[in-house]
């Protein structure tokens, strides 16, 4: 804004939606617990006057080059600041600090010079610091997903959907902070050949996941694998404009043993945390070089964006070298006994239609 330094931390969004005959409207989201510029601008010119409302709530008054807070709310104290610098230039903005859930809606601001008066009407809404996860755990007897969503306003409610059916959840647990709820929801995975969905609905968004098993990989020790990421799902999240955008992530990581290992990630770059493994920067599948048996286990690629995430769980079994030659010889001997076994057949065949020796020369 014109004649005002802003502090980086300060995250808002501006709607002009109207301005007529020096009275203007404006729309502001800001961030639960930050701060927020309420803009104001007028004429610049002298002996200005200002006051900020919030319906019948004095906010803010400022008169005779000076702040005057003795008529301000105590909900307010010590939380507004304007900046004096800028209000000979025609900038009466509020900086609004620690922002609660109660702050939020229509702001009036006033200003009457010597030369003119403005009127700005701001309305402000308060956004939640809500975050979301979905998190795949693997147990001897079971499968279980854990649908989260964190510090939301007001309470959020979660859904669960097994293949095109909605089913319902396994357990529930619900916590507070303040004001705001974070929410966990369950659901046993009982057919591992269906996709499961997990939507979290909100008044003003929806977040959704999925997961599901991808077809189980034999390989050998020595040898290389390469693991997709992507099982028909959303490919649009594979591309280097989604991958650049904020809140974009890649992580892979191992199960086994009831134990997790992250092996590689990506947040705006790649990083590689075991040395046999490289991720392709293009569809983020992961490739593992010189296989040993303890790389066996479940392969868990979490892709996630701000409204979406998604799982792909990928088995991958490593066999010895002997055990793939023992494998091999068991095969060759079956397929010679089952050689052997069709050509007595046909010999007994040929014997019951003919009289004479099934060898004769006719």
């Amino acid at each position: 804004m014109k004649g005002q330094n802003i502090p980086a931390v300060i995250i808002c969004l501006f709607h002009v939606s109207a301005t007529l005959w020096g009275f203007t409207e404006q729309e502001v989201t800001g961030l639960f617990s930050k701060d927020c510029i309420l803009p104001c601008h007028f004429p610049a010119g002298h002996d200005e006057v200002i006051h900020w409302k919030k319906e019948n709530k004095y906010v803010h008054s400022y008169y005779q080059q000076k702040d005057q807070l003795k008529e301000q709310d105590p909900h307010y104290r010590l939380r507004t600041h304007l900046f004096h610098e800028s209000i000979p230039s025609g900038n009466a903005s509020l900086k609004l600090s620690n922002l609660s859930m109660t702050d939020e809606g229509p702001y009036t601001c006033y200003v009457g010079t010597a030369q003119d008066g403005t009127e700005v009407e701001v309305l402000l809404r308060v956004k939640a610091p809500s975050s979301y996860a979905l998190e795949y755990q693997k147990t001897n007897t079971e499968r279980r997903l854990k649908c989260y969503a964190f510090l939301t306003y007001p309470a959020p409610t979660i859904s669960w959907v097994q293949g095109n059916i909605s089913i319902q959840e396994t357990d529930q647990e619900e916590t507070r902070n303040g004001i705001l709820y974070s929410l966990r929801s369950d659901k046993d995975i009982v057919n591992t050949t269906d996709t499961y969905y997990c939507h979290i609905h909100l008044d003003h968004e929806v977040w959704a996941a999925e997961w599901k098993m991808q077809d189980h990989l034999p390989k050998v020790e020595g040898e290389s694998t390469i693991i997709s990421c992507d099982y028909g799902g959303r490919r649009e999240h594979h591309n280097s404009d989604a991958a650049s955008t904020d809140g974009f992530s890649v992580v892979w990581t191992l199960h086994r043993n009831a134990v997790t290992s992250v092996l590689a990630s990506f947040n705006g770059t790649f990083h590689s945390h075991q040395p046999r493994v490289q991720v392709n920067e293009s569809d983020f599948s992961l490739r593992l070089d010189h296989l040993t048996a303890g790389d066996s286990g479940e392969y868990l690629c979490n892709i996630s964006t701000p409204l979406y995430t998604k799982l792909a769980v990928t088995t991958l079994r490593i066999e010895k070298k002997e055990e793939r030659n023992h494998m091999n010889t068991l095969t060759y001997r079956k397929k010679i006994a089952l050689c052997t076994q069709i050509l007595l057949m046909l010999v007994m065949k040929r014997t019951k239609s003919s009289s004479t020796f099934p060898f004769e020369l006719q």
